[in-house]
């Protein structure tokens, strides 16, 4: 507020502004607003007296103090981790106790304690502040929480997560008389897993219970179980595996086999560079074992050719079952000359 003075020049020369009081006297004023309540000025100068202030009055409004017990909440902020379960918290004291002016006391709904989630792993136990808040989660000012700061504990779990992966049929033993396993087919052939977070993060597929081909002589279908780890659940309890048998395949590779032209017009002579030729094939394992390049026929065809040279792509003449993987090298050169 601003005073002005009047009195001997010494003294308001020599009067400190901060010796100079302003107060209102509330004795005998009841709870409610009181518009004009007079400013008291109060000078340390017997002399000195004020003869104008700004304002002259103030508009007071007094109310009674009032006290509540409130519970404290604890507000969960973010999202956790998945896999994450957090449990009831935990709070000590369980209680406040908000002190101030009753309208604002009154307007006091809660007493919140903020925890952020976004990033928990492990149970959490620390201090934090208190916030007197109204029932729309706003601060409200003007009052006193008591205690200030309470303990807060966050237990953590580890909860269920879902996660698909593909069903991997578990073949046991080897089918008779140069049989084999050619392929398993699990239907359905993917399952959703469900279980803690920790476990499921290892577990790329999920096997099946085993499936005995030891004595299959052709196609067969099982139905089994799967394979999981404790405390993991799976979509379906059971799968039908196919399996097919049949002749076990073997790839070898021929060198140096012999390469022969036929066809050659009568009265010629013919020669083919290189007369060697290295064949890769594939077939029935018992079959392919006894395969020698002696007993491969590779041949090129000059039929209908006049003398001179060209190319020509080796053909092999093999066993049923067995068929050419590679020719190397693929084309060869044929001369044809007169004899």
């Amino acid at each position: 507020m601003t005073v002005r003075l009047q009195g001997p020049r010494p003294q308001i020369v020599l009067l400190d502004p901060r010796l100079v009081e302003a107060y209102v006297d509330l004795s005998g004023l009841g709870p409610g607003e009181h518009p004009q309540v007079p400013i008291v000025v109060s000078i340390p100068a017997r002399d000195v007296q004020v003869v104008d202030q700004r304002p002259a009055s103030i508009f007071v409004v007094l109310d009674t103090v009032a006290s509540r017990r409130l519970p404290v909440e604890v507000s969960l902020i973010g999202r956790p981790p998945e896999g994450v379960v957090i449990g009831n918290p935990r709070t000590s004291p369980p209680y406040v106790i908000v002190t101030g002016p009753a309208r604002q006391v009154d307007a006091v709904r809660h007493a919140l304690i903020s925890v952020d989630t976004g990033a928990l792993r492990q149970e959490v136990a620390g201090s934090l502040p208190v916030l007197p808040a109204d029932a729309n989660g706003q601060p409200v000012p003007g009052v006193q929480v008591t205690p200030k700061i309470v303990g807060v504990t966050l237990v953590v779990h580890e909860g269920a997560v879902s996660k698909v992966v593909p069903i991997v049929p578990t073949i046991v033993g080897t089918p008779p008389q140069a049989l084999v396993v050619t392929s398993a087919t699990p239907d359905p052939g993917t399952v959703t897993l469900t279980g803690p977070g920790s476990v499921l993060r290892t577990i790329v597929s999920a096997p099946t219970t085993p499936v005995d081909a030891g004595k299959a002589r052709g196609d067969f279908s099982r139905r089994v179980l799967l394979q999981l780890p404790p405390n993991v659940t799976a979509s379906v309890l059971q799968v039908t595996v196919t399996v097919h048998v049949g002749r076990g395949l073997l790839s070898t590779i021929l060198r140096a086999v012999p390469v022969r032209v036929v066809g050659v017009p009568a009265g010629n002579a013919s020669r083919v560079v290189p007369d060697h030729i290295d064949l890769q094939v594939e077939g029935p394992q018992d079959v392919v074992r006894r395969l020698t390049a002696q007993a491969v026929t590779v041949e090129v065809s000059a039929a209908g050719r006049q003398p001179g040279q060209y190319t020509a792509t080796p053909r092999a003449i093999l066993p049923q079952g067995v068929h050419v993987l590679t020719i190397r090298p693929a084309q060869v050169l044929v001369i044809l000359s007169p004899s």
